[in-house]
């Protein structure tokens, strides 16, 4: 996505090390970033903290431009313990992994506790026209759902009570679970919901874990539970306005991964491992 807010910045203080890294000092101003008054370990200020803190570490190092749209392909994340504070500093790093070149971003809290350690891959759309392409790839999608006919399942049965609406359906086929979703301008950016917003050209990252965070909340009958790591991996636009499906990939006592399909096509693959809040 876009920089959409330039004029706006997560972290300060920022300083490029001689051996390369960027540090940076947090924000800690809700007002300006509500989704810090969720727990750090939530999916939302997951996504959102990596977006920002990346954003603007590859904006001081020079390698990031704010005119260009990006994507993020792929990403993989731990949690620190879950008595933790909300990020008051980090560190963004590149690093080889079997060749492939990663962004990692590591945060601490006032204790100087790590909050929790990203990687990352994304790419830049540098000579495709994105908006004519994104044009013809929305006209050539289904067409757009009215959200009144769809049937929600209530926020507590999905653990967004007190943090936004819910996305998804009720669980349905117990044999081959899943549930179906819609988001749409109107209920999955503010003010409908106060922490997530995006590009609002597509379904964003920070919305994508949220669904399959509600989906695992589902499987696990609502039960309270906390993050303690994931891993994302991108490969079409989800749209806005159309109904998607999350099926359930693999289950266990402590993960849920599952695929996120629209159009009869894969979209998004998703593990998040948990444990009882």
């Amino acid at each position: 996505m876009a920089n959409s807010a330039p004029d706006i910045e997560f972290t300060h203080h920022r300083v490029i090390r001689s051996d390369g890294p960027v540090t940076f000092q947090c924000s800690k101003d809700r007002n300006i970033w509500p989704w810090l008054a969720l727990h750090p370990h939530h999916p939302i200020a997951l996504q959102n903290l990596q977006y920002w803190a990346s954003v603007e570490a590859g904006r001081e190092r020079g390698t990031f431009d704010g005119t260009r749209w990006t994507a993020l392909t792929w990403t993989k994340w731990s949690c620190g313990a879950g008595d933790v504070g909300p990020p008051v500093r980090g560190v963004s790093e590149n690093v080889d992994a079997d060749g492939k070149l990663q962004s990692k971003l590591t945060f601490f809290d006032a204790r100087d506790a790590m909050v929790s350690t990203m990687y990352s891959i994304g790419v830049e759309f540098r000579t495709r026209d994105f908006e004519a392409w994104r044009a013809k790839a929305k006209q050539d999608s289904e067409p757009e759902v009215d959200p009144a006919s769809f049937s929600y399942a209530e926020p507590e049965a999905v653990g967004s009570a007190g943090v936004g609406p819910s996305f998804l359906s009720p669980l349905q086929d117990s044999q081959a679970p899943h549930a179906l979703g819609l988001m749409t301008l109107d209920n999955a950016f503010p003010p409908a919901h106060p922490f997530m917003s995006g590009s609002g050209d597509h379904v964003n990252a920070t919305h994508l874990a949220e669904a399959v965070h509600q989906f695992m909340h589902l499987l696990e009958n609502g039960a309270p539970l906390r993050i303690t790591g994931g891993e994302m991996r991108f490969t079409r636009y989800v749209e806005l306005g159309r109904v998607f499906t999350v099926e359930l990939v693999e289950r266990s006592a402590t993960s849920v991964s599952a695929k996120i399909v629209q159009g009869g096509r894969d979209c998004t693959h998703v593990t998040l491992q948990f444990e009882a809040a």
